[in-house]
């Protein structure tokens, strides 16, 4: 506790000394006075968020907190949530396919190590996270970048008291637009381009928002379809040879319809409905030939399985508000669906073992599909109250309920003689009920704390079924341990404001991931068990002190923070003898850190932004069945980011409006794995490359007409983003493959809006 208290000491007498530099400065904006015309033209955007479920500017919400704007993205033919992802300070994305709706998102040195998300994703107030990890829920995401969204809030820091169980890295929450009830508005876009050795991208976008009863009633209707042409060819693992040109291309589709009622001023109720299905033949993998990175047939080759891997989202919510006396009663329940299904053959692999097992001749099994059938049904319903009278206190107080069923199946077949080799299911249900609420008082009109406490009950349970003669011959059911717990979260800050254009504020916050049932992981010599029956909860305490502020009448926008998390039992994958299960690193994990960022209107017509952030996330103690050291590194968590952009706007003839902009994004190499020298360690740690990528965008705006000329990677730059290594048992050799950076690509979007 003295450490922390240390560090929080350090990081307190830093953040001051640092802001009284800048406070000077701000005396000596202030004493300027300037025209009140040109300052409404110079000043930067104010942003409203609503990350604390209230309606707040970015500068008075005392938590980090990145929000944009998804059509700055979608103009630059960046059209992944993840594309978002990379360019937020503290954010990270990380990828074993590199295709959309597919990866983990963490956050400050967060980092998922099992299928169990670390980062809750919202629309508006509905959860889209499946809460376990047997359905592959912590790597199978819904990508909303492309419906009607008004602004996407990325928030740093656990969640907890608020957004509940797998929030302990923070939070994405898509805010989409309500559907007009008095005027109609509606957009198209077509977006064409190429990737450098690829085919053709191609992305149709369109949405209408129109009133069915004037004052009353509208509707939303979206959709997208989006053809990715792929760039990396698939080769034969024999020979070498090219078996298929861009290989890795992929199809995602989308439709939505949101209708919006609203009979009086006091009552307003919302039904939303829509469907993503994404598809892909071959992963954006290449295979390495070694732990020195070189490539085993070349630059962006792949000898993998040329398979089929599907992915399908659905998600119906009803929404309800009523303005109360002094209060706003709010109704959420939903309903969210995924299903994921992927198969490949894997003759070369399991072929000649099921040949074996059978007594059959060698090249009698042609074909081995294996196929993977995951899923989740997930149903939603919360009560929250929420104060509005004014005065020195605020308050939220609020009901949750979640109830989720998954299915995960894997079957592997050997062809022609449909010999069952492998039958593997584990179906699981899991619920959760909630009770929330958080109190802020105005001690001052510039000093207030605010109190947040959840208490949930979580309960888990678990079914293995298996057969076939890789898993030992006969049939097994065996139902597993049930995990419960009662889970409380806090949370605590202070947020003072010296001035109206300056806030300090500091924040202790708590999170946790809920217990599970496991599977079980035996010693093949003894018969013992060598895995925990039960995954326990892990718990995060997250400290934080920061300053968000405006100068020069709002010109010039900074905020800056620095933290410390304290990550305990944290669920991760262990192993035994070569097979890893879910299980808790007992001695935890400790992450320091900083972000800071700003914006600066230079002119008018001139904007710059910048931001970066560091993290330092080790291991506490030894932990042996990670195989990993005190003071190593946890995977998948960049040291160092950081991006800047420049943007330019100016006046062409025939009443056109042009603009430019350019952007630079740096990301840290990432450990893949920890290491301690065991040879037992199935894993291999290879970092991935660090890399600085350089996009243009240049664009034209006529009456309702937006015309965007866009390049990607500008410099080609070669780099490595995620690397998965495994040693082959009884060998020297190293299974690896890499996920290449996407190459430059051009590309050139129209839209329409009306």
């Amino acid at each position: 506790m003295n450490n922390k208290i240390n560090y929080l000491t350090r990081s307190i007498r830093i953040l001051i000394y640092g802001m009284s530099v800048v406070s000077v400065s701000a005396l000596a904006q202030q004493a300027e006075e300037n025209d009140k015309q040109s300052v409404e033209e110079d000043s930067l955007e104010i942003i409203e968020v609503t990350s604390s479920r209230r309606v707040q500017t970015i500068q008075d919400t005392p938590a980090a907190v990145y929000a944009v704007d998804p059509d700055s993205f979608i103009q630059r033919g960046l059209t992944s949530i993840s594309d978002v992802v990379e360019e937020a300070p503290g954010f990270s994305f990380s990828s074993a396919t590199g295709q959309a709706g597919r990866g983990s998102i963490s956050a400050r040195g967060v980092s998922q190590q099992n299928d169990s998300p670390v980062t809750a994703i919202y629309l508006d107030d509905v959860p889209l996270t499946s809460s376990t990890g047997f359905a592959a829920g912590g790597r199978l995401f819904f990508d909303g970048l492309l419906g009607d969204v008004a602004r996407v809030e990325l928030v740093k820091g656990p969640q907890g008291t608020l957004f509940g169980a797998t929030a302990i890295a923070g939070a994405v929450r898509y805010i989409t637009n309500k559907p007009e009830v008095y005027d109609s508005r509606g957009k198209f876009t077509v977006d064409y381009s190429q990737t450098k050795g690829g085919d053709l991208n191609q992305l149709y976008r369109g949405f209408y928002s129109f009133p069915l009863i004037e004052g009353k009633l509208g509707l939303t209707l979206a959709g997208f379809s989006q053809d990715n042409g792929g760039y990396v060819d698939q080769v034969s693992p024999a020979t070498g040879s090219l078996i298929r040109e861009n290989a890795n291309d992929s199809e995602n589709h989308g439709y939505s319809a949101d209708l919006y009622y609203t009979p009086t001023d006091k009552f307003d109720i919302r039904l939303k409905a829509m469907k993503q299905e994404s598809s892909f033949n071959l992963s954006s993998a290449v295979r390495i030939a070694s732990i020195d990175k070189d490539e085993a047939y070349g630059e962006f080759l792949s000898d993998a399985a040329y398979g089929s891997d599907e992915l399908t989202q659905t998600l119906y919510s009803v929404s309800a508000s009523y303005e109360m006396e002094g209060a706003v009663l709010d109704f959420t329940s939903s309903k969210a669906e995924y299903e994921g299904a992927a198969a490949e053959d894997v003759v070369s692999l399991y072929g000649p073992i099921i040949e074996q097992l059978e007594g059959l001749p060698a090249g009698s099994v042609e074909s081995a599909p294996l196929s993977r059938d995951v899923g989740s049904d997930k149903s939603v319903h919360e009560l929250r109250l929420t104060s509005t009278t004014e005065g020195n206190y605020e308050w939220l107080v609020g009901l949750f309920y979640s109830d989720e069923s998954t299915q995960n199946s894997q079957r592997l077949t050997g062809m022609p003689q449909d010999i069952l080799a492998l039958n593997a299911e584990f179906p699981s249900d899991y619920n959760e009920l909630a009770a929330f609420g958080n109190y802020t008082y105005y001690l001052t009109d510039n000093f207030d704390v605010t109190a947040g406490l959840r208490v949930s009950k979580t309960e888990q349970s678990l079914i293995f079924v298996q057969e076939g003669p890789l898993l030992g011959g006969g049939s097994v059911v065996e139902e597993l341990e049930t995990a419960k717990e009662t889970v409380e979260t806090y949370l605590l800050t202070a947020r003072y404001r010296p001035t109206n254009d300056t806030s300090f504020y500091t924040r202790i916050a708590s999170g946790y991931r809920p217990a599970s049932s496991n599977l079980s992981v035996r010693n093949p010599f003894t018969g013992e068990i060598l895995s925990q029956p039960v995954v326990e909860q892990d718990d995060l305490w997250s400290y934080e002190v920061g300053v968000k502020g405006s100068l020069a009448d709002d010109k010039f926008n900074y905020e800056s923070a620095l933290y410390y998390i304290d990550w305990k039992n944290f669920q991760t994958i262990v192993t035994f003898f070569g097979i890893g299960t879910d299980g808790n690193a007992r001695n935890g994990i400790t992450v320091q850190g900083w972000e800071g960022s700003f914006d600066y209107q230079i002119t008018p017509n001139l904007a710059f932004k910048a931001a970066a952030a560091y993290n330092e996330s080790t291991l506490n103690e030894d932990e042996p069945e990670l195989f990993g050291l005190k003071g190593a590194t946890v995977p998948n968590t960049p040291k160092w980011t950081f991006n800047s952009s420049v943007f330019y706007d100016y006046q062409l003839p025939y009443n056109m409006n042009g603009w430019i902009s350019a952007s630079a994004n740096y990301k840290d190499s990432m450990n893949s794995a920890f290491v301690n020298g065991d040879p037992e360690n199935p894993s291999v740690n290879l970092p991935s490359d660090d890399f600085t990528t350089i996009n243009l965008t240049t664009g034209v705006e006529k009456n309702n007409w937006l015309f965007t000329l866009y390049v990607n990677n500008l410099l080609d730059k070669k780099a490595y983003t995620f690397f998965n290594a495994n040693a082959v048992p009884g060998s020297d050799v190293v299974d690896i493959t890499g996920i290449p950076l996407e190459p430059r690509t051009i590309g050139v979007s129209v839209s329409y809006s009306f």
